[in-house]
């Protein structure tokens, strides 16, 4: 694999981090690609779902670190 970067400043877990991103991208998007174009409320409505579920476990995340803010801070 030739880099595209050739600087002195080693960017190889940049490159993975780049790489995995790219991974997970493609694959929530192959999971919404439908060949009938009657279905793209179907898909439209998924695509809401899958953000919904991804905004809570954020949130859910955010709280607990929260807490445990609260709590280091006593």
């Amino acid at each position: 694999m030739s880099r595209a970067n050739t600087s002195s400043v080693d960017m190889e877990d940049g490159y993975k981090l780049a790489h995995y991103g790219k991974q997970k991208m493609l694959a929530s998007q192959t999971e919404f690609q439908t060949t009938n174009s009657d279905s793209e409320e179907q898909v439209i409505n998924a695509r809401k779902a899958a953000n919904l579920a991804l905004a809570k476990a954020k949130a859910k995340k955010k709280a607990k670190m929260a807490k445990a803010s609260r709590k280091k801070n006593k």
